[in-house]
């Protein structure tokens, strides 16, 4: 949908959608569909139309729902008297709401929430509520009706963008999810922390969320647990997108805003890509959508990052292609001068030695990588590609194992993690090989040949398993562990602990 950002989509059924987002600034633009593939134009949401005593201007951020039988339209807006200036000075921006009785979504006047209350509520002053600033409903609402209650999540402002959330059964506790005045937040997320999105499958909660300014380096991330109280950065904060640069280091292409929707089994993910300019100035903002593929943890495959890695010829350097759908070749995709005698890489959708060409996961049907030790590039190994996933692997013929790369899931908010490996030679466990003091919250890490813990070296051929265990506050007697198989010669392992 071009020049549409923000988007938001409310699903009536499997055969009827509803598609919202940020438009003009004046208007909200109201889109239908019956697939899921191909909206039409409703109609538009004129909120100062709609209201005979203020205007309202600066719309974004629109959040489309259902509660008790009626549509709910959220959205962040100025408000002024009727005929007045806008957006007025000594104001902040604040969340509306207005509500239709049926599917015509003829919305009436914009009203506030939880106005005359203690409670997070609509705010048009500057300062922070008594209460505290987490009660200053800013931008960027969204609703969830979950079991639990009705959950109305929202951004606040302090030393940047937080988000907030509370149940409308008990509005007067809320829980901080996000955000620079709550949590350490690292430098590209540059202060910012909104765009909340809720999402539950196979009895786990996502919440999903953006950083960065929305005219910088805007990325998507999201957290899991096993309930919203939990959805917090005290769990391990993901990355769902990457912001795309060229070679000179300017940004290309951002993504945001996000919300997923479930049809038929499947889950999409519907979110807005920003162009830049050659000067790394931000250009427009239009929606795209996304089919979302899950791992076996729950975890999801990002939207444009693969992990290639590939076995070592010792002296020898290498360079990167991708083969297309369309059985074209961008060659190099990553030359020599890029790769050297590395053996991963994160391709992040830019071949920057083919003119900082965009490619999509979904356009790639294949990866090639070439290999010389006399910069004569003749032989390669080429392995295909299903357009998904995060990681992909090349066996170079004689090559060896350089290090295996380990990935497990996810437990309790506070667990600590260890590693161990089986040796193949005895079927004997070595616990741990890499200890707690290393690991520690860590859902990653590079195994490379050493168990540093007893100081003993085991070469990957010698490794029949890995095994990684898990404990809260040192309770190692009650750890709980999941192990995975292992060839002797993988790069990576993924570990899901039961």
């Amino acid at each position: 949908m071009p020049y549409l950002a923000d988007p938001d989509v409310y699903k009536e059924n499997d055969d009827l959608f509803f598609l919202t987002g940020t438009g003009n600034g004046v208007l909200l633009p109201l889109y239908e569909s019956t697939d899921l593939r191909t909206f039409q134009f409703k109609k538009d949401y004129n909120p100062s139309a709609a209201d005979p005593v203020y205007d309202y201007c600066y719309l974004w951020a629109p959040d489309l729902g259902k509660y008790n039988g009626a549509y709910q339209l959220h959205f962040s807006a100025h408000r002024v008297p009727n005929g007045a200036a806008c957006p007025p000075s000594g104001q902040e921006v604040t969340t509306f709401v207005a509500t239709a009785p049926d599917l015509n979504l003829n919305f009436g006047a914009p009203q506030p929430i939880n106005a005359n209350t203690t409670w997070p509520r609509t705010s048009t002053g500057t300062a922070c509520l008594p209460q505290g600033c987490n009660r200053n409903i800013r931008i960027d609402s969204a609703t969830y009706n979950d079991t639990s209650g009705r959950w109305f999540f929202y951004v606040w402002f302090d030393r940047g963008n937080n988000i907030s959330s509370f149940n409308t059964a008990d509005p007067g506790t809320v829980y901080n999810h996000a955000g620079p005045a709550v949590f350490a937040t690292p430098a590209y997320e540059e202060g910012i922390n909104e765009a909340p999105e809720l999402f539950k499958r196979n009895g786990q909660y996502y919440l999903l969320f953006s950083g960065g300014w929305y005219n910088s380096q805007y990325a998507m991330y999201y957290v899991m647990g096993d309930s919203i109280p939990q959805l917090t950065r005290a769990r391990a904060v993901r990355r769902l997108s990457q912001p795309l640069r060229n070679s000179a280091g300017r940004l290309v292409q951002s993504h945001g805003h996000n919300v997923l929707v479930e049809r038929r089994g499947e889950v999409f993910n519907v979110f807005h890509v920003g162009a830049f300019d050659a000067a790394g100035n931000l250009t427009s903002r239009s929606t795209y959508k996304q089919r979302v593929a899950f791992k076996p943890d729950g975890s999801m495959h990002s939207l444009n990052q693969v992990n290639v890695r590939w076995n070592k010829l010792t002296g020898y350097s290498y360079s990167l292609d991708v083969v297309l759908r369309d059985g074209s070749v961008i060659g190099p995709c990553l030359a020599v001068g890029v790769l050297g005698q590395t053996n991963k890489v994160v391709f992040d959708g830019v071949c920057h030695s083919a003119g900082d060409r965009v490619v999509t996961k979904g356009d790639i049907a294949a990866f090639r990588i070439f290999y010389s030790n006399n910069n004569v590039w003749g032989p390669f190994v080429e392995t295909a590609y299903d357009g998904i996933s995060d990681d992909v692997a090349l066996d170079l013929p004689g090559g060896y194992t350089p290090f295996v790369d380990l990935n497990w899931s996810e437990e309790e908010t506070t667990a600590q993690y260890s590693i161990d490996v089986q040796r193949r030679d005895t079927g004997a466990w070595i616990g741990p090989c890499i200890g707690v003091t290393a690991v520690n919250k860590s859902l990653s890490w590079t195994y490379q040949g050493r168990c540093d813990t007893p100081g003993i070296n085991v070469p990957y051929s010698n490794i029949q398993a890995f095994r990684i265990c898990s404990a809260v506050n040192g309770d190692w007697a009650h750890a709980r562990c999941g192990a995975t198989a292992y060839d002797g010669r993988s790069l990576h392992s993924q570990i899901v602990i039961p």
